[in-house]
């Protein structure tokens, strides 16, 4: 019985070894982690006129249409020149068209990564930029048609609108590494996995005046660094 116990004790450390997390064992970090409050004091955005209705072909007609949900106002928050190579995620990600508008203001992604654009209003859209780096126009997409653009450059930002619908507007920010995220005002924004130094933060947002500051991240810490937005762009 006692080198049978042995065994299972020796098994259990073996285990334990492989599995960490599940034997309540932390494991040590290969990174650090930044976080923070993301406090706006600049006024907020004027409310845009409200939308006219248009026919299938997307020409305005004279009945407004029902009222559209109001997007979110988000802040992108990323580090700058962080070493590494960064493979772009297989997974697709998406900025469709919904009630006459995109479903996401502003959408960071890593370089390489493919954006779906899904038209889901009944009416035609047509999606362009007039990025030099990342050129794309879509053409005419009626209700349920999906087109896919690789974003293969590094840009901050891709402006992003409709040729049909001059009141649409999003901005893709194409970036160098995976650590950005996006947070609204009064929320605590978190990043995981950074590898240590000292980098530059940027806080980006279309309306507001986005923000840098240098941010230092040790391995295993946890770094807090609060942002504040306090001006429009002019």
């Amino acid at each position: 019985m006692r080198l049978r116990t042995k065994g299972v004790l020796a098994g259990f450390a073996f285990l334990a070894v492989l599995f960490p997390a599940a034997f309540g064992m932390a494991s040590t970090p290969k990174g650090g982690a930044l976080t923070g409050k993301l406090t706006v004091t600049a006024p907020p955005r004027k409310a845009p006129p409200a939308n006219p209705s248009y026919d299938e072909y997307g020409y305005s007609q004279p009945a407004p249409t029902s009222s559209q949900p109001p997007l979110p106002e988000e802040v992108v928050i990323y580090l700058k020149k962080v070493p590494g190579k960064y493979s772009p995620p297989k997974k697709h990600v998406q900025l469709d068209q919904k009630f006459l508008q995109f479903t996401t203001r502003v959408l960071p992604v890593l370089k390489g990564t493919t954006v779906d654009f899904t038209n889901h209003d009944p009416v035609y859209h047509n999606v362009f930029t007039n990025s030099q780096l990342n050129k794309f126009d879509l053409g005419r997409k009626k209700k349920g048609e999906t087109a896919s653009i690789k974003m293969d450059y590094s840009e901050v930002p891709v402006k992003v609108f409709c040729e049909i619908h001059n009141a649409m507007k999003a901005y893709i920010l194409v970036l160098d590494n995976p650590f950005f995220t996006k947070a609204g005002p009064g929320q605590t924004y978190r990043i995981k996995g950074i590898p240590p130094g000292t980098y530059t933060m940027v806080a980006w947002h279309d309306y507001w005046q986005p923000v840098e500051q240098k941010v230092t991240i040790k391995r295993g810490k946890t770094t807090r660094a609060d942002i504040t937005l306090d001006k429009i762009q002019e």
